[in-house]
């Protein structure tokens, strides 16, 4: 098992080499955020089509190119990851019937608004500095925490699907931060968990 400074370091030299595209990370989520909560056509559909890039994206470059090297158990964490862009893509974006958007979904936007615009801010209040954040669509928290949030709001065939990997994600992260102490171990898994109970909730009431 890896200790907290050569966890938290990987991450420090990971944000270091992909700067500054966390900024346009950051603004695309706040676009993603904006779109659907104005929930205009294909709304979903764009959004959708852009968490299944950022998967992607997250998956090679951190957890099969970065992570791996502390942490062997990374690169099947980047199939799962690759396998989560792939089914939004089968059940969010090829489908002709676009995602409604489910009756006080809008709290899951909040979610997802929370993922992209406060998680890079536990650092801080970690104590660990802005070298460590976490930011969405480069790291895989808050991406997760994200796709939950905008699963929350909208509704499609078989998207239950789509809840598992980035569920299980949250629990292995919540895992590890909580084994290497650090003081944020249960954010991950909470904010998962509310993402979870509006879905439901909002499930019944469609």
């Amino acid at each position: 098992m890896f200790s907290p400074r050569v966890y938290f370091r990987q991450i420090e030299t990971y944000n270091l080499a992909l700067w500054p595209l966390q900024i346009l990370t950051l603004l695309v989520g706040v676009g993603l955020v904006c779109l659907l909560a104005r929930a205009r056509p294909n709304a979903s559909r764009i959004v959708a089509m852009v968490l299944a890039a950022l998967w992607l994206l997250v998956g090679w470059a951190y957890l099969w190119s970065h992570f791996s090297s502390i942490n062997w158990a990374a690169t099947y964490a980047a199939y799962g990851f690759v396998a989560q862009a792939i089914l939004i893509l089968v059940i969010q974006v090829i489908p002709r019937r676009t995602g409604a958007s489910l009756p006080g979904g809008f709290a899951g936007v909040v979610v997802m608004a929370v993922a992209v615009l406060l998680y890079p801010g536990l650092s801080l209040i970690a104590g660990r500095g802005p070298e460590t954040s976490e930011v969405f669509g480069i790291m895989p928290d808050p991406t997760a925490i994200a796709t939950i949030g905008f699963l929350a709001s909208t509704r499609q065939r078989y998207d239950v699907l789509l809840f598992v990997i980035p569920t299980l994600w949250c629990v292995v992260s919540t895992i590890t931060l909580f084994t290497m102490g650090d003081s944020i171990w249960w954010v991950p898994l909470s904010m998962c968990l509310a993402g979870l109970s509006l879905a439901i909730d909002k499930r019944r009431g469609a």
